[in-house]
């Protein structure tokens, strides 16, 4: 068994930036939106700042009150001197967030959540514009800080498809993080098991398509399993796994029972410090592709 912790990894990752960042010989201004009291949000939201700030960007945290938010949004689309917004959610908790969320312009998107970029992803489209011009796509903050944890730990393989041939199960089907992540991963080769509350769904090829599949089912057959359940009720128990598994959970709850880190064979507790890194990576890719 192999605990990771994403801390040192992102420490690479924050430290090969910040001399990209060096070398680009300009100030990256981005302004974070918080407008909530909710403890996760605040502290992933100070714990951004930091970062960003040790990193050499220029990082501004705006509190505001929720009904703000939408004309705040606005407001930074327009300014030419923000080239990245971040925004902290929940806010409203319901389908408001996902509306507040696709209001920001794509080319100041840092998490890449909104429609522009998840589209692109599930097209397997990997630049930036219709144009081209060597102008990479963005994915996702937290499903890239997966994908690049189980890189550097060597669990994700090399070439087209680097992962063909493993089951994976994902418990969160969210248009953020769960649905892009079964999407890409399952561009790269997997057979991914999707479980959320209106039950499982398969994807091969980025595409979903239903499936009979039980929880117990796919549990059984999966080399790698991926929790992100904002639930203290929600678990997945070691029995429940292969001991050859690979298990990730980026929930701020924890969604494995205790007894899994001694049975997998590399257990990640949470991914949040790499997440910050690929916000950053995003960051200066936003700025490279329509500020620069």
């Amino acid at each position: 068994m192999q605990v990771i912790d994403p801390a040192a990894i992102a420490e690479n990752y924050v430290s090969d930036l910040k001399s990209t960042l060096q070398a680009l010989g300009r100030k990256i201004h981005v302004v974070g939106f918080i407008a909530t009291e909710d403890k996760p949000s605040v502290a992933y939201a100070n714990a951004t700042k930091r970062v960003f700030h040790e990193a050499g960007f220029n990082y501004e945290l705006r509190q505001v009150q929720r009904l703000q938010l939408e004309r705040e949004i606005i407001a930074a689309n327009e300014d030419p001197d923000v080239h990245g917004i971040f925004i902290y959610f929940p806010v409203f908790a319901n389908q408001e967030d996902d509306y507040l969320r696709n209001l920001v312009h794509y080319s100041k998107d840092i998490e890449a959540g909104s429609l522009y970029w998840t589209r692109k992803l599930s097209a397997n489209d990997r630049m930036a514009t219709e144009e081209g011009g060597g102008k990479k796509a963005l994915i996702p903050c937290t499903p890239l800080a997966i994908v690049k944890i189980l890189d550097d730990i060597g669990e994700y393989g090399n070439g087209n498809r680097p992962i063909s041939g493993k089951t994976l199960t994902i418990f969160n089907r969210s248009e953020v993080i769960g649905r892009p992540l079964a999407v890409m991963m399952s561009n790269d080769g997997a057979n991914v098991y999707s479980f959320d509350e209106n039950g499982p769904l398969r994807f091969v090829n980025g595409q979903p398509e239903e499936t009979s599949i039980d929880r117990a089912q796919a549990l059984a057959q999966s080399n790698m399993v991926i929790t992100g359940v904002p639930n203290k009720a929600f678990h997945v128990n070691a029995d429940e796994i292969s001991e050859h598994a690979v298990c990730v959970n980026f929930s701020s709850e924890k969604n494995f029972a205790g007894a899994v880190s001694e049975k997998a064979r590399v257990f990640v507790p949470r991914v949040g410090p790499m997440t910050v890194a690929m916000c950053m990576r995003n960051t200066i890719r936003l700025f490279g592709n329509f500020h620069q």
